[in-house]
């Protein structure tokens, strides 16, 4: 193991409330018109309690958290990321909040983990990744 000169935390940090506006968007741009996503009274049909976010908006937004976090260390440079898992815990509701944060977790000198949650403003983790750095 090799000894990093950041902060093992990465910040939570507001990517913003989910609007249905973002949630028409994301539909264009990815091709899932699925109504649960848009629709209220669908979305109920089906058995949810509201409309829902697609869920890789939601990993989409924690990818680009963790360029963020990579950006904001020097140290870094170099590094790229090589692997992403994402699992889906808990819907993302029209409205939530949500905010990513984690922590850095070094393997080798050349390899680092950066596992990100993502919350909603309940502290209700809905997505969570690993990202695999390595240079």
């Amino acid at each position: 193991m090799t000894e990093l000169t950041f902060e093992n935390a990465v910040a939570f940090k507001s990517s913003g409330i989910i609007t249905l506006e973002w949630l028409k968007e994301f539909a264009r741009v990815s091709g899932d018109y699925n109504p649960i996503h848009q629709d209220e009274s669908v979305a109920r049909a089906m058995g949810l309690p509201g409309v829902i976010a697609h869920g890789m908006l939601t990993a989409s937004l924690m990818h680009s958290r963790a360029i963020e976090a990579m950006v904001d260390y020097r140290d870094l440079r170099g590094f790229r990321i090589t692997r992403s898992e994402v699992r889906f815990r808990s819907m993302t509701f029209l409205g939530d909040e949500i905010s990513i944060g984690g922590h850095w977790e070094a393997i080798c000198a050349n390899e680092i983990r950066l596992e990100l949650l993502a919350q909603n403003q309940n502290q209700v983790t809905t997505v969570s990744a690993n990202f695999m750095l390595a240079r």
